[in-house]
């Protein structure tokens, strides 16, 4: 196959999953430009019309990427695009951990990382089959994930479209806000919940001048006022970010806000000052329970003093401490959830995010099931739409599922009722596009007020290919 067209494909219709730019298929797809390959990113979440796209396009090659939530919606297109003759690739973290699944609606799937594979596939050196993409070893290889292919317009706006995204809440309703990925994997990777748990390449991050460009980049094309970054430990490389602070300081880029996501243990007053100086505004942490008991359980390998000082440390120099909670924990106790509604209570947390534990496939809670039959026999039973933080799949804590339900509802109405202005701004922000926010106020409160039948009727979103 001499010069053939890939489509990358982004799938999924609900506006949830719509957050961020389609950063990894940016990635492959840069790098496949790179290599003289022509490529066009099909993005579903952000309104194309894939079936559309793919006749106007006429690709040689698909490649879909999917998470869990959204695979049956992938699955659909791999379905369509193979019955097309199309050469038709899955890939993403659903696929590596399940290629078995998923080799049944395409002719590859790619587990791991799929800058390299994907190049050989489009040089026609792996035609078929279950292949591991092999991992680039330094990410400056890699070039900037290519937004040109994008609609950033659409993900520029994530603040007006989707306004239940706390960790943007405290971000102007106008702020243009654009999301980097600097690194890959987790240099911890033991919690029981994370998708980092089954994966076989080890931590790498961009250098921080590579950071630094596409700070510029963003600046210059897309005139954004905040960024996030996706990393799953920012602060893994404390001199990375030394470096990367001071470089933003050296150039004036400190007046574009910026934040991320650390675990509690890696920071300290020093780090935290340089940060903010370079235009750091807010910190995620994933603090997961306010019980020892419970972070020993989901091998999370800090302590919920740790979790504490974090906070007051953020507070000392400025910046706002946002946070992460599970619950729904394997055996977890009435008295494990107030420690946990206790935490958020007395620490100055701002928009605290409360989630029930979901066992994704790979993780070692998906295996701790698995090994005690309480999965499903066959995978083709299991509904994948529903594995969302949203819902309670399977409950092994010591709370009934309603009650559980209940708790999750109470806790978040505590905390609005001591945070008044935070209420307000959500209330806001929900009359501005309640649209966008109708799936999540049912999902969040009905366990508790049971909506009367038809008032969330428009909350289900619509597959429209």
């Amino acid at each position: 196959m001499s010069k053939p067209k890939v489509a990358l494909i982004n799938p999924g219709t609900s506006s949830i999953y719509s957050v961020h730019e389609p950063l990894n298929l940016g990635f492959i797809a840069a790098y496949l430009e790179k290599n003289g390959i022509e490529v066009k990113i099909i993005d579903q979440l952000a309104g194309d019309d894939v079936k559309k796209e793919i006749q106007q396009y006429q690709p040689d090659i698909v490649g879909i990427t999917a998470t869990t939530p959204v695979v049956s919606v992938a699955y659909e297109i791999a379905d369509f695009c193979r019955q097309a003759g199309r050469l038709t690739v899955l890939g993403g973290v659903h696929a590596s951990v399940l290629p078995e699944e998923a080799i049944k609606h395409c002719d590859i799937v790619v587990g791991g990382e799929g800058e390299i594979a994907m190049l050989k596939i489009a040089r026609g050196e792996i035609k078929s089959g279950i292949v591991i993409g092999e991992y680039i070893k330094n990410l400056d290889e890699i070039p900037l994930p290519a937004r040109h292919l994008m609609k950033m317009d659409f993900y520029i706006e994530t603040r007006k479209r989707i306004p239940y995204n706390v960790h943007l809440t405290t971000l102007p309703r106008k702020a243009r806000v654009g999301h980097l990925l600097t690194s890959r994997g987790c240099s911890y990777g033991q919690c029981i919940f994370c998708h980092n748990t089954w994966r076989r390449a080890p931590y790498r991050a961009d250098s921080a001048e590579k950071i630094i460009s596409e700070i510029k980049y963003l600046r210059k094309n897309y005139n954004v006022d905040a960024l996030y970054y996706m990393d799953d430990e920012f602060l893994t490389d404390r001199e990375r970010v030394i470096k990367l602070c001071r470089l933003i300081l050296e150039n004036g880029l400190e007046n574009i806000r910026w934040a991320i996501a650390t675990r509690v243990e890696r920071v300290d007053e020093e780090i935290l000052m340089l940060m903010k100086k370079a235009g750091c505004w807010l910190v995620n942490f994933g603090f997961e329970s306010g019980s020892q008991r419970i972070l020993n359980l989901l091998r999370k390998g800090n302590s919920v003093d740790q979790a504490k000082k974090a906070v007051q440390l953020c507070r000392k120099v400025g910046i706002i401490p946002h946070g992460t909670f599970i619950i729904g924990n394997p055996g977890e106790t009435w008295e494990d959830i107030e420690l946990t509604r206790r935490f958020i209570t007395e620490n100055d947390i701002i928009s605290p995010l409360v989630g029930f534990l979901t066992p994704y496939p790979g993780t070692e809670y998906w295996n701790m099931l698995k090994s005690k039959n309480l999965l499903p026999p066959k995978i083709e039973d299991i509904d994948w739409d529903k594995l969302t933080q949203e819902r309670i799949i399977i409950n092994i804590s010591n709370i009934p599922t309603g009650k559980l339900k209940k708790m999750r509802t109470w806790m978040y109405l505590k905390y609005f009722w001591r945070h008044k202005r935070e209420a307000l701004l959500l209330i806001f922000n929900v009359l501005m596009n309640p649209g966008a926010s109708l799936v999540k106020i049912k999902n969040t409160f009905e366990p508790v007020f049971n909506f009367p039948k038809g008032i969330f009727k428009n909350a289900k979103e619509k597959r429209t290919n």
